[in-house]
Order: C-alpha cells, then sequence, then structure tokens
C-alpha cells in the first residue's frame, strides 16, 4: 500500500515536472504569451506600458523578451537530450510574444497584421539535458524592404554558455498586401536613423558574412538593448 502511494506521488510529480508537453499545453502557453499584449489592452485601455516604454527607448524596436525555463523528461529524445522538435516549440511563444510587443499599437489601432513565417534556420551548438535550466531570448535583428529577421538564441550558465541559435525570416501581410517593416515600425513609433543603421550593419552580416552558413559572427553579435 506504501509502495503504491509511493509510486502514485512520483508518477504524479514526473507528470507535473512536464507540464509543457501535455495534451493542450501549447494552446495554453502560446496565448499566455499573446494575452496581455494583444487582448488585455481592450480592457485596460490601448495606451499600454509596453508601448510607451518602446517608444521611449531610442532603441525600443531591437527590445528583446526573455524566458526562463528547463527541459522536461517529455521533452527528451533517445539520447536524453531537448529533442530538436521541442525548440521550435519554444520558439513559436517567444517570437509570438516578441512581434506582438513590438507591434502592439498597430495591432491595436489597425488590428491584427497576419505575420507567416517564411523561413526558419536553426544551429544547435550544445546539448540541454534532463531538468537542465536555460534562457531563450529573441529580439529584431534587422529588415530591409520586405522581410523582418529576427534572432533567438537558447543559452544557459546565465546567458554565458550558447546551446542554439535560430535566425526566423517573417513578411507583414494585410490582407494580401505586404506591409514594409519601416512602415510599420514607423507607425509605431519604433523608426529612426539610429536602428536604420544598425540594421543595415546587421543586414550586412546576414547575408555577405554569416546568416545561414556560418553562425559565429551572429553569436559574438553585440546586440542586447532593452528588456520587454
Amino acid at each position: 500500500m506504501i509502495l503504491c502511494t509511493i509510486f502514485k506521488l512520483v508518477f504524479f510529480l514526473y507528470l507535473l515536472s512536464s507540464y509543457k508537453s501535455l495534451p493542450g499545453a501549447y494552446f495554453v502557453r502560446f496565448f499566455t504569451a499573446i494575452f496581455p499584449t494583444l487582448l488585455l489592452p481592450h480592457i485596460t485601455g490601448p495606451n499600454t506600458a509596453n508601448i510607451k516604454k518602446l517608444q521611449k527607448n531610442r532603441y525600443g524596436c531591437f527590445a528583446h523578451v526573455k524566458m526562463c525555463t528547463y527541459v522536461s523528461p517529455f521533452e527528451c529524445d533517445f539520447y536524453l537530450h531537448k529533442s530538436n522538435s521541442t525548440y521550435f516549440e519554444e520558439l513559436d511563444f517567444s517570437r509570438s510574444s516578441l512581434m506582438t510587443k513590438i507591434l502592439q499599437k498597430l495591432a491595436l489601432e489597425k488590428g491584427i497584421p497576419y505575420i507567416p513565417v517564411a523561413n526558419v534556420f536553426t544551429n544547435f551548438l550544445k546539448e540541454l539535458k534532463p531538468f537542465e535550466r536555460y534562457q531563450l531570448t529573441s529580439s529584431i535583428l534587422c529588415w530591409d524592404e520586405k522581410w523582418i529577421y529576427v534572432i533567438s538564441k537558447f543559452t544557459k550558465k546565465q546567458g554565458t554558455v550558447f546551446c542554439s541559435i535560430s535566425l526566423t525570416k517573417y513578411v507583414l501581410k494585410e490582407g494580401r498586401k505586404t506591409v514594409p517593416p519601416r512602415t510599420a515600425l514607423e507607425y509605431c513609433g519604433l523608426y529612426n536613423e539610429d536602428v536604420a543603421q544598425i540594421s543595415q550593419h546587421n543586414l550586412e552580416l546576414l547575408t555577405n558574412d554569416s546568416g545561414f552558413h556560418n553562425t559565429v559572427p551572429l553569436e559574438n553579435l553585440e546586440h542586447s538593448y532593452l528588456q520587454i
């Protein structure tokens, strides 16, 4: 009887530790990431603290979101490492939180734009083991006339060890019309000459010296501004 009780307790704790992989957990975590940004302001008012914070900082468009979590047992593959596929789930939450916060003014005043993913590249550098804690940060790296490029970094040990780096290419859509990134950022009050120069520099780094064939320059890039 005692062994049965202990077994049930251990099994319950095991399930609890793997809450991220339970049925329906993906949708709960996704809507939790965007609810405060897109839906709550319709109750509290559209002039949000997030918009004020971004517009007050000259480099607001490069603000990053940060998520701290751990590797749950159900996320592991047969090598007892965090499975590659689960990285992309975490990216969904991080990038969605980022883009809705950066474009919050546009979403609240003109309607939520359609922001489809055009391409994702991920370079896996170091494994993450069961129950190991890690951080995921995402920020806009740069843009051109059509695309917005988001950089996401998985790190551990207080952000000092790179585990994985991802590049995501987004496009903004209003119906069937493509919205240029500059137009969207100007509407949100986040475009200026300083950020335009940083974007151009990072775009050249991405296309000429790094990107989808070599991520070392991006791993060493100093691109950390305010946190949102």
